[in-house]
């Protein structure tokens, strides 16, 4: 028993300090959900989960002082596991007010909105964890008479307690159990934690208390796996309006639901809509950047016969790929699209071809382009298809990374980029136009015929080695789709933001954004 007892404060702040990590990955997923996956989600989650850390060593050591560490180490445990559970229904709640109140991850002040409902969800279940850590050094110190190696051996413990909890949970727990589930095991080894301790100082009370709790815990998880899942996803033929399959990836959180009577289809990604799928006539492109994606590449191929090659990095559900290659049956066609997840959903949910002319490889973008340099003959069109409103990765929009991208192009191809700014402001369609002009000395900016200057709008981007002609985009039945940026505001947006391009040292993507964030939640 006595060495049970000097065992125990290592252990339990070994499993306290991993859990504490485990809920902070598992933080970023859920809050992605509402509000995006970017730099100021993640800085949201980072800050919340240490500031209620923090909080709870403070009160932690006032415990300390005040009360033997006997009495309150199995109660701390029950506490914080009754806290982690509770995340699990705040979620719901939060989903559910979001819901009624008409948002998708976007409402009234994004940034306070989002530190608010990280606050809501995990502050208190952080603030737990970290009362956890002064107690044992107590109880760690009344068991042993050597204070410097006892107090360096907890340190030492927590922090390998994090590293490990960090490693397990983004390569294993997130992609195979899914973040409900984590919590929900987070929730249970806690209040087994608090069983044993209970039972080893003797705390009879705590003891029929923790065992009580952690049954409840075990029948919750009971239910909530036999419960239907809609991890596991619905019939694709189905045409009910509503959520079809929802589920956490390695890299987001995936959700396909049917719309507007069950005649569109949506794939939203971290709480974002990334494309729109119309069911009754998959060729009809609901986006006004694949419209004009679609335009430039009729007007540059000019024969929808000619054999050639395109590009599209970034694929998502795959729709406009999945045009080209309905359309453009003599060309060969290469999607790249990092998340395997994604590409399981696309084929299954969104009618993607399954053909010998379209070739998905699952890779990051960046990656793709730095290795197939050397291999791959060059492509006569690249569209570069991952940004959007609130998640762009700042490594593909970078000069290093354009640079790459001429490498792969036909001498006499065309990259074609999609990008989503307010022009009275166009902080990143100035600073992208900048970073590829650095690269390619014809660039133009294609948008909707009539362009607002004051309200977020769609641009296509396209850069060449030669000079780009057009002017106005019409589709194959003559409608104008879009129309080259008007010179004067093209150089008031270059002036403005300096002309200076993005590189891999200088690429602040989010606060370039940071005007198109406000008015959409205006």
């Amino acid at each position: 028993m006595r060495r049970t007892q000097r065992n125990l404060p290592h252990i339990v702040v070994f499993l306290s300090s991993m859990g504490v990590m485990i809920i902070e990955l598992a933080a970023s997923r859920i809050i992605s959900k509402y509000f995006g996956n970017s730099l100021f989600t993640w800085t949201g989650v980072i800050g919340v989960v240490l500031a209620g850390i923090s909080a709870g060593n403070w009160i932690g050591g006032k415990w300390a002082d005040t009360y033997a560490p006997e009495r309150i180490m199995a109660p701390q445990l029950f506490a914080a596991s009754l806290l982690v559970f509770g995340i699990l229904f705040l979620d719901l709640l939060i989903g559910w007010f979001m819901g009624r109140s008409g948002g998708s991850g976007v409402s009234f002040w994004l940034v306070l909105q989002s530190l608010l409902v990280t606050g809501v969800l995990f502050f208190l279940p952080a603030a737990s964890l970290g009362t956890i850590s002064p107690v044992m050094v107590k109880y760690a110190l009344s068991q042993s008479d050597r204070m410097g190696g006892t107090v360096g051996t907890i340190y030492a413990l927590s922090s390998v307690g994090s590293i490990l909890g960090t490693f397990l949970s983004g390569y294993v727990l997130i992609p195979r159990l899914g973040v409900r589930a984590i919590v929900f095991v987070v929730a249970l080894v806690i209040a087994l934690l608090g069983v044993w301790v209970s039972r080893t100082t003797s705390f009879s009370k705590g003891t029929s208390l923790g065992v009580g709790w952690t049954a409840a815990i075990l029948l919750g998880f009971f239910l909530w796996g036999i419960a239907p899942a809609e991890g596991k996803g619905k019939n694709p033929e189905s045409r009910e309006e509503g959520v079809l399959y929802m589920r956490d990836s390695p890299y987001s959180h995936i959700t396909v639901k049917n719309t507007e009577k069950g005649t569109k289809r949506i794939l939203i990604m971290d709480g974002l809509i990334h494309n729109m799928h119309d069911l009754t006539n998959p060729d009809n492109l609901l986006y006004e950047y694949e419209r004009i994606f679609l335009a430039l590449t009729e007007t540059f191929l000019r024969d929808p016969n000619r054999s050639t090659k395109t590009l599209t990095l970034g694929g998502g559900a795959m729709t406009f790929p999945s045009y080209l290659a309905r359309n453009f049956r003599q060309a060969r066609h290469t999607v790249v699209e990092i998340d395997p997840k994604v590409v399981e959903v696309a084929y299954r949910y969104f009618e993607v071809p399954r053909t010998e002319i379209l070739h998905i490889h699952t890779v990051d973008a960046r990656l793709f382009v730095q290795g197939r340099q050397r291999i791959e003959a060059p492509w006569e069109v690249i569209y570069l298809d991952a940004f959007n409103s609130f998640s762009i990765p700042y490594h593909l929009t970078t000069r290093e990374f354009t640079q790459g991208m001429e490498k792969l192009l036909h001498p006499e191809g065309i990259l074609l980029a999609n990008a989503i700014d307010i022009p009275r402001y166009g902080r990143f369609l100035g600073a992208y136009y900048a970073t590829l002009s650095s690269v390619f000395p014809h660039v133009a900016i294609y948008g909707s015929p009539v362009v607002d200057r004051d309200r977020r709008s769609t641009f296509v981007l396209a850069a060449a080695r030669f000079p780009i002609p057009y002017e106005e985009l019409r589709d194959s039945q003559g409608n104008l789709v879009a129309k080259r940026l008007d010179p004067v505001i093209q150089e008031d947006i270059l002036r403005r933001n300096g002309n200076r391009p993005l590189t891999d040292d200088y690429a602040p993507v989010e606060n370039l954004m940071i005007p198109v964030f406000l008015d959409m939640i205006r």
